[in-house]
């Protein structure tokens, strides 16, 4: 009877009567991934090894394979010599040459402890990197051990426990999506250490409150429609997130912009430029425009957030967007912009009257009158405020603003970052008020499950 009804489901099956599912795998990190150490060890013309013992061998077949272990109370330096070889001196004298050219120099510490290059100690395994007589350093490391070095970096390891496992989740699931995008395959490895991938800095800052939030995150990553998102993250919004279309190109259906249920410490900042130093910026970009006369935020996004910034002179306009806004003024003293959330104070120098009724009177000033309370109760000043219509909540933003004349123009802006993803300060204040990891994740990347 049992053999029977099996055969009728089968035959039901082949005959479209019913869809058998099978769910795919998660998908999994590699065992080792490969960090470029560009920040202090990319095109260098040598590299300090500090370390006293050292195995010294090949990449095969992606296992690092031993072929002599070197001592020196000295430590050694990494050259490339005229042949293209990466060359180990011990004081005055070589003492192993990386001569077959078809296999990647490598090195650890004997003893599989940290290595230590120029200062700064690593786990793992080293690669030596030749191209033109200069020497680039690679990190082949676990992942999770990677994540050790990542995340009191990116966070301050006294944070709540919560925002760190919070951190840990995205860095992972950046890490990966990274990783697999190959983005830096021809400099063969998956990530760099600096901010422009995830800031990295070695096992010199590991700590145990980081250490303990990766481990107590292990493997998780965030998923949208079965594939790990590039969950970015940033340090302060200053309010609210920003949409990813408005800052860089892609519309990613789960970096849309969410307003900040609380932001630890929020940061706030102001710049203010000459037009002389206006010009420079323009010539700078290349934008042959003339002399600078005015500066508009011409667009505003749906955080409030400048997403177009039209800068006039006297040939012409020359528009900005996205997240090239902040990087525009770069070349000034002080770099880059901390945020797209801002107002130019010389057009706007007061913030729009609102009215709001406390009970007894109706109040009408400047939000900038009016004080709010912080996480801790504390008061606070109001920088931004939001109407409902009984539907959605929407942040009450000026008109675009504009400045031309007199000496400049001052540039007031509330939070760091590109804005696109997981605030960490308005993690941290949401750990602080009783969310979990998976709620502050769950808050800030849209239709995304954790597994």
């Amino acid at each position: 009877m049992k053999k029977k009804i099996l055969f009728i489901i089968l035959l039901l099956a082949f005959a479209g009567g019913f869809t058998l599912t099978v769910k795919a795998a998660t998908p999994a990190l590699p065992d080792t991934v490969r960090i470029g150490l560009t920040r202090e060890f990319a095109n260098r013309e040598s590299i300090s090894v500090s370390t006293a013992r050292i195995r010294v061998g090949y990449e095969e077949n992606g296992v690092f394979v031993p072929v002599r272990l070197l001592e020196s109370n000295v430590g050694f330096v990494a050259r490339v010599n005229t042949a293209g070889q990466v060359t180990l001196s011990a004081g005055n004298d070589i003492v192993f040459t990386f001569d077959r050219e078809c296999h990647e120099p490598q090195l650890m510490e004997a003893d599989g402890e940290l290595v230590n290059l120029g200062g700064t100690t690593y786990r793992g395994i080293i690669a030596l990197r030749p191209a033109n007589r200069l020497i680039t350093a690679i990190n082949i490391i676990c992942p999770e051990e990677y994540l050790f070095g990542v995340i009191p970096a990116e966070m301050p390891q006294s944070w709540h426990p919560q925002a760190l496992m919070a951190q840990a989740v995205a860095s992972r699931t950046f890490l990966y999506r990274r990783a697999m995008e190959g983005r830096y395959t021809a400099q063969a490895f998956h990530l760099c250490d600096t901010t422009h991938c995830q800031v990295y800095r070695g096992a010199g800052q590991e700590h145990a409150n980081t250490t303990a939030a990766v481990n107590a995150t292990r493997g998780l990553m965030i998923f949208h429609d079965g594939e790990p998102i590039l969950a970015s993250y940033f340090s302060s919004s200053g309010g609210a997130t920003e949409n990813s279309e408005n800052v860089w190109v892609d519309t990613l259906p789960y970096l849309r912009s969410v307003n900040e249920i609380a932001e630890h410490s929020p940061m706030v900042w102001s710049r203010t430029f000459t037009w002389a130093e206006l010009t420079n910026l323009l010539n700078a970009a290349n934008a042959n425009i003339g002399t600078a006369t005015g500066i508009s935020t011409t667009v505003i996004g749906a955080s409030g957030r400048v997403v177009e910034l039209t800068v006039h002179g006297t040939n012409g306009q020359h528009r900005l967007t996205g997240d090239r806004i902040r990087t525009f003024f770069n070349p000034a003293a002080g770099g880059t912009l901390q945020s797209n959330n801002f107002r130019i104070l010389e057009a706007m120098p007061q913030l729009p009257a609102v009215w709001i009724y406390d009970g007894r009177q109706l109040l009408s000033a400047p939000l900038s009158a009016f004080h709010g309370l912080d996480d801790r109760d504390n008061p606070t000043s109001m920088h931004m405020a939001y109407i409902f219509d009984g539907t959605t909540t929407r942040r009450v933003v000026s008109a675009p603003q504009t400045a031309s004349g007199g000496a400049g123009f001052t540039i007031s802006g509330n939070g760091w970052g590109h804005g696109v993803g997981m605030s960490q300060h308005g993690a941290e204040a949401m750990a602080r008020l009783g969310f979990s990891y998976r709620e502050i994740l769950l808050h800030y990347y849209t239709g995304v499950e954790i597994r």
